[in-house]
């Protein structure tokens, strides 16, 4: 134990090789994470971007774990870790709590830590669990609001740790060999079973119950404690989703979020609650950097079907129907025909027109308007799953939403995909070519 410089605070150092006994695996998880953390800038620049603080060339980062206050009165509260961050000019700290396998985040407990922090000067508590977050500041445990107006609390999934190490990897953005060296074995450590990392992969027993009562004609209330935890579910996955597909990308996939919904995550669960209620549906868009569009994800509780789509822009330098829809499905040359919807979107009030991508590359009069002068404005192409059985399964209906999002409909149409772009201008006789042609003549 030392002291921590600048606080009343003793702890050890965060050790990438931590001396624990066999019994600790949350602590020793925390300390080899901690201990990168503040070793590897790029990691370290990573976590303080995500929480909006600036990480600069003089940016130090000191990680404790074991944390005690030995001068404080009262509970004796023990913190799993502590960050401090020094820019030369300030200084910011936060405590860390670390939960691993099924262990719960604790509203108490999250809570007592926030009370702490605000008495000894920290600025903030991290949690670092199983729980998935769509972003820090949404926390996954609802706390006395109170207790935040001074001190941060943020969160972060394991496995959103896990991708950050692996883009930083794969994408070479780690100079220093020794630095990248460390990445790699703690993304090495970090997948193997006995570090405790969960993906979701279960909705909630709330799931089997809300689809019981919509199959007896019974609806959903919006403020029922049923709705909101499918909709906790629903996020939680759709979070675990965007990370799985960072991972098999090499990119940083986000949910697009309403500017209300990014700054007030109860106001999000109470809005999808809603839409729950009134039309018997999850919904969600994925962005994917350089991705023609976003991705649209669409459960339909009633039909028990899952729908994903991208919608894109028609070419506008295209003069006909068959040339437009030709422009399309050019790039779906390799797709499966039978398992792809295409669907064209019509000017004003002329109705969509839909088919399978076999049935459009045999008959292009499938997308043909009666008046010549219509011309499509845009084209979603769609993948859909529609089995009942999976959908209703609490695991399966996971599985079957992974598998249609990332094995299906990525691999075989969004990652082929490109959006319309207008031509480059032609050239033509600059004005001055055209005054000499004229006088020229005279």
């Amino acid at each position: 134990m030392e002291d921590i410089p600048g606080t009343e605070a003793r702890g050890e150092r965060a050790r990438l090789f931590p001396v624990l006994a066999e019994s600790s695996k949350e602590g020793r998880t925390l300390s080899m994470v901690l201990a990168t953390l503040a070793r590897v800038p790029e990691f370290g620049a990573s976590l303080l971007n995500a929480i909006g603080r600036r990480h600069g060339t003089r940016t130090t980062i000191e990680a404790y774990t074991e944390v005690t206050f030995p001068k404080r009165k009262g509970e004796a509260l023990r913190p799993d870790g502590l960050l401090v961050v020094s820019t030369g000019r300030s200084k910011w700290s936060a405590f860390v709590e670390a939960k691993i396998g099924n262990a719960p985040l604790k509203q108490e407990q999250v809570e007592a830590y926030l009370r702490l922090a605000k008495e000894t000067g920290v600025d903030a508590l991290i949690t670092m669990s199983n729980d998935f977050a769509s972003l820090p500041e949404h926390h996954p445990v609802t706390v006395d609001r109170r207790l935040t107006r001074n001190v941060e609390l943020l969160h972060f999934s394991w496995f959103s740790l896990l991708t950050t190490i692996n883009l930083l990897s794969i994408n070479e953005e780690v100079d220093d060999d020794d630095h990248l060296f460390l990445l790699r074995e703690l993304e090495r450590f970090l997948l193997h079973p006995s570090a405790g990392l969960r993906r979701f992969d279960t909705m909630g027993p709330e799931w089997t119950a809300v689809l019981d009562r919509l199959r007896a004609g019974t609806s959903i209330a919006k403020a029922s404690p049923e709705a909101f935890e499918v909709v906790a579910g629903w996020h939680s996955e759709l979070r675990d989703l965007c990370l799985l597909l960072s991972r098999k990308t090499g990119a940083q996939a986000d949910l697009k979020l309403s500017a209300r919904h990014r700054n007030d995550p109860r106001q999000r669960i109470q809005d999808d609650a809603k839409e729950l209620s009134e039309k018997n549906c999850l919904r969600a868009h994925i962005s994917v950097p350089d991705a023609a569009a976003p991705i649209e994800i669409e459960a339909d509780l009633s039909t028990r079907t899952i729908r994903v789509t991208m919608r894109l822009e028609a070419p506008k330098d295209k003069a006909q129907q068959r040339s437009r829809l030709n422009w399309l499905l050019r790039q779906l040359k390799e797709a499966n025909g039978d398992d792809v919807m295409i669907l064209a979107n019509w000017p004003g009030r002329a109705p969509q027109t839909s088919s399978t991508l076999a049935e459009a590359r045999e008959d292009e009069l499938r997308h043909a308007h009666s008046d010549r002068s219509l011309l499509p404005v845009s084209f979603s192409v769609m993948k859909m799953m529609a089995d009942g059985r999976r959908f209703s399964g609490r695991k399966t209906f996971i599985e079957s939403l992974e598998q249609l999002v990332v094995d299906d409909f990525y691999a075989e149409v969004a990652q082929v995909l490109s959006p319309w772009q207008p031509p480059a201008p032609r050239l033509r006789p600059a004005v001055e070519d055209e005054f000499e042609d004229s006088t020229s003549t005279n």
